[in-house]
């Protein structure tokens, strides 16, 4: 990011991308569906997630991943400063 003239401080969208199964039909009912993910990323980048305004974010699940050991995808997108 830092390399294209931006950074984590300015992530404006974050999309989760979860392999199911989904045994009660939704994202949420999955075995590989983590709230605390999300808990240790904010911990972790407390300026760009901070809990009183996170940038949107989006939560898809999927039937699989691009290597079958992987069951959480994070992709972040962020603006370019002025």
């Amino acid at each position: 990011m830092e390399e294209l003239g931006t950074s984590l401080d300015h992530l404006i969208k974050l999309t989760f991308f979860v392999k199911g199964p989904f045994p009660s039909g939704g994202v949420l009912s999955s075995p590989n569906f983590r709230q605390d993910v999300r808990r240790v990323l904010c911990s972790a980048l407390p300026k760009a997630l901070h809990y009183n305004n996170p940038p949107p974010s989006e939560l898809i699940g999927i039937a699989a991943l691009a290597h079958p050991d992987l069951v959480v995808e994070i992709v972040a997108v962020a603006a370019l400063p002025d």
